[in-house]
């Protein structure tokens, strides 16, 4: 699904459960195909942005996002800047933001967590450690909602 296009509706009865979505920023087509592919492979539904403004806009009107996959050097906004925009808002669920880039330097990855990223991953990235750190947001996002209900006793 394109970052312009419009949410889905509310989930009908009888029908599958609603896929997490998972924003991608990235402006290479082949990579952004690569990780969309594996993300439907394992259960996700990838919402896709080639640069930093559209991936902007994405988080801003779908509040359903909550991970977010970002280059670091897209066009527009970097994905950095969207990192610090989503720490910033005043509104709006928790994001889990991985940092996905090229730049491998021990000093930018400490820079991208500082600035606001829970994670980071140097490209290329082996698709099992990038399933393993969803699986890691998937948990932090599951406690930061707070417990689930219970059966009653």
């Amino acid at each position: 699904m394109k970052a312009t296009e419009a949410p889905h509706e509310a989930a009908q009865p009888n029908k599958a459960p609603k896929r997490q979505k998972i924003l991608v920023a990235e402006d290479n087509p082949v990579v952004r195909k690569g990780l969309n592919n594996f993300l439907v492979k394992w259960g996700y539904e990838p919402i896709e942005a080639d640069n930093g403004d559209t991936a902007w806009n994405a988080l801003e009107t779908d509040p359903t996002i909550t991970i977010a996959i970002l280059d670091w050097n897209i066009p527009g906004l970097s994905g950095m800047q969207v990192c610090q925009r989503i720490r910033m808002r005043a509104a709006g669920p928790y994001v889990y933001t991985v940092i996905f880039s090229a730049r491998s330097s021990i000093e930018e990855q400490v820079l991208a967590l500082e600035g606001g990223a829970d994670d980071y991953l140097v490209k290329p990235a082996k698709p099992s450690l990038l399933r393993a750190r969803l699986g890691v947001g998937q948990r932090i996002l599951s406690l930061l909602a707070g417990p689930k209900p219970g059966p009653a006793k």
